[in-house]
Parts: structure tokens; C-alpha cells; sequence
């Protein structure tokens, strides 16, 4: 199952990276400091989390496949991790057709 491949690769990576597959469409509120956040997921997005903090999200944008960072920065100890991380997480967008 996909699910499983990509979290052994994750695993790989880093001990506390861990993903979840959405499976229907969702809206999710949260309170971030003093206001209202709302979260659109769509079926098939994966979020990606590390230590249970969402650090990107592998979604479709205007009808492309991209990777949506939730991430203000990463520190020169974890940067090429992260960057492994999301060339791995690329290599499981689905090709749209384009090219860049």
C-alpha cells in the first residue's frame, strides 16, 4: 500500500516523521492566537508531519499536484533532511502533464 511505502521512507528520514492519507473531503477550523483558521482538505492530499506538527502537505493547486509548506523556517541542522524530504514527497505527485 502506498501509505505504508512512503511512511517507511519517511521513517528513514527521521524517526518522527509520520503521514496521513485524507480520504474525504474535510474543512477544518482552528484557533491560531485570536482568530479562526480554516483548513480545506481535499481526498488524497497527504499531510506530512513531523513530531505532530504539519510540515507540508502534498495537495493539488489550480488542478496541478504541488507541495504546500507549513513550515515558517528549518534550521541548518534539519535542512537536509527537509530538503530530502521533499524531494521524496515530489517523487510521489502525480506527473499533470506539464512541463516546467
Amino acid at each position: 500500500m502506498l501509505k505504508n511505502e512512503l511512511q517507511e521512507k519517511l521513517t528513514k528520514l527521521d524517526s518522527h516523521l509520520r503521514c496521513e492519507i485524507i480520504t474525504e473531503d474535510n474543512t477544518k477550523a482552528n484557533l491560531n492566537g485570536t482568530f479562526v483558521e480554516l483548513q480545506q482538505q481535499s481526498a488524497g492530499d497527504v499531510i506530512v508531519k513531523y513530531d505532530g506538527e504539519t510540515v507540508l502537505s502534498m495537495v493539488e493547486v489550480d488542478g496541478t499536484p504541488a507541495i504546500e509548506l507549513k513550515v515558517g523556517y528549518v534550521d541548518k541542522y534539519n535542512s537536509k533532511m527537509f530538503a530530502n524530504l521533499i524531494e521524496l514527497c515530489g517523487s510521489y505527485l502525480p506527473d499533470d502533464g506539464k512541463e516546467a
